[in-house]
């Protein structure tokens, strides 16, 4: 796996799809690995014609793991690192969740590098439930102690629709896909989520969202408790242009769980940004 070497972070990276290509930069959430686009989102934007980059995040391996804490601009600063290594001067860009506050914050402080952005489950005013949880996942890996065996199972199931918990047959299977998950070391873990509660508690940068200038996509979940849709269409109508997308029946980790029907709403955009001369 490639890797450039930036200030301060080693950003390993994958690139697929023709070079000449229009190129789409998909930025992954809160400790998701790059290697997670790779099923679905990666052979249905390089199917449609498309160059991909997708990126492990500061923090996650085979990335570095600089000391904490981290913030979403540093993270930007990172991504920027990466065009400017792979010469790319202008990008559409994708981020989910945590990817998408970095690519709303790119696309604020360097418009002229984004050619169009999509926040997936990201664009909203900082919920109580996300505050919360992200205080105390900060706090839990303040206390670097060790983690139950299923803890990092659980923390990424607890993101499903209730209907599913309730089903047996449901949970048993996303235990048998998660349950060996090593968990996630600092200090890329305490990084990442001193990055994510500051920005959950920053209300200044909901002043940004009637500055960005270029096209954007904000892309919901019906069952999303981190972005909820009525949030996330809110952020949407003070967006200039924006379009707004609800995925139904879908969760925080729809992106996952929904990937034909997230795929389809971004390639559907992409269809209506210009291509780049």
């Amino acid at each position: 796996m490639p890797e450039a070497s930036l200030p301060g972070v080693t950003i390993a990276y994958d690139v697929f799809g023709p070079a000449t290509a229009e190129p789409v930069v998909l930025v992954c959430g809160l400790s998701q690995p790059a290697v997670g686009w790779h099923f679905a989102m990666v052979p249905a934007l390089t199917g449609a014609g498309y160059r991909v980059v997708t990126f492990d995040n500061r923090g996650v391996a085979p990335s570095s793991a600089p000391p904490a804490p981290y913030t979403i601009d540093e993270m930007v600063d990172d991504t920027v690192g990466l065009l400017d290594h792979l010469g790319l001067e202008a990008v559409n860009i994708a981020g989910y969740s945590m990817g998408g506050w970095v690519a709303e914050t790119l696309a604020y402080r360097h418009p002229e590098r984004v050619r169009s952005a999509v926040l997936i489950g990201s664009c909203n005013v900082g919920t109580s439930w996300e505050k919360a949880i992200t205080t105390v996942e900060r706090d839990l890996a303040r206390l670097d102690t060790e983690l139950p065996s299923l803890f990092s199972a659980v923390e990424t199931m607890r993101y499903l629709p209730n209907h599913e918990l309730q089903q047996d047959e449901a949970v048993d299977q996303w235990l048998s896909l998660l349950g060996d998950l090593e968990p996630w070391p600092n200090p890329g873990r305490l990084g990442q989520y001193e990055a994510a509660l500051a920005w959950s508690l920053d209300v200044e940068r909901t002043e940004r969202w009637t500055k960005l200038s270029r096209p954007c996509l904000v892309l919901s979940f019906e069952h999303d408790i981190d972005s909820p849709p009525v949030r996330a269409r809110e952020a949407a109508q003070n967006i200039p242009g924006a379009r707004f997308v609800e995925i139904p029946g879908a969760s925080h980790l729809g992106v996952f769980t929904h990937c034909d029907e997230v795929s389809s709403a971004l390639l559907q955009f992409l269809a209506g940004v210009a291509p780049a001369r």
